[in-house]
């Protein structure tokens, strides 16, 4: 049996946070660790985009890549926050 669209349990069409949340914390601080550990790969310490980014910083140390990756999942967050409260907010059927 199909949900009719003014069914109380029908989707609304908006954009689950948690979710979305979730997916992009652990997408950015997987992609940061990945980079971050580039840097220990042979030939790559002259390459090394965080390297070029920021040059002061040791990008070998794990107090950093730690710090990074957990900057990038605080990030998923709030992009997940905002632009899904937008969607939200603007995908909602009018009355």
């Amino acid at each position: 049996m199909s949900a009719s669209l003014d069914h109380p349990s029908a989707p609304t069409g908006g954009v689950a946070i948690v979710p979305l949340g979730l997916t992009l914390s652990l997408f950015l601080s997987g992609n940061f660790v990945l980079c971050a550990l580039a840097g220990f790969l042979p030939g790559m310490e002259n390459l090394h985009f965080l390297s070029a980014l920021y040059p002061a910083l040791d990008w070998t140390s794990p107090a950093l890549i730690i710090a990074g990756a957990a900057w990038a999942f605080a990030c998923g967050w709030y992009i997940a926050l905002v632009c899904g409260w937008l969607y939200n907010a603007f995908a909602a059927p009018r009355a």
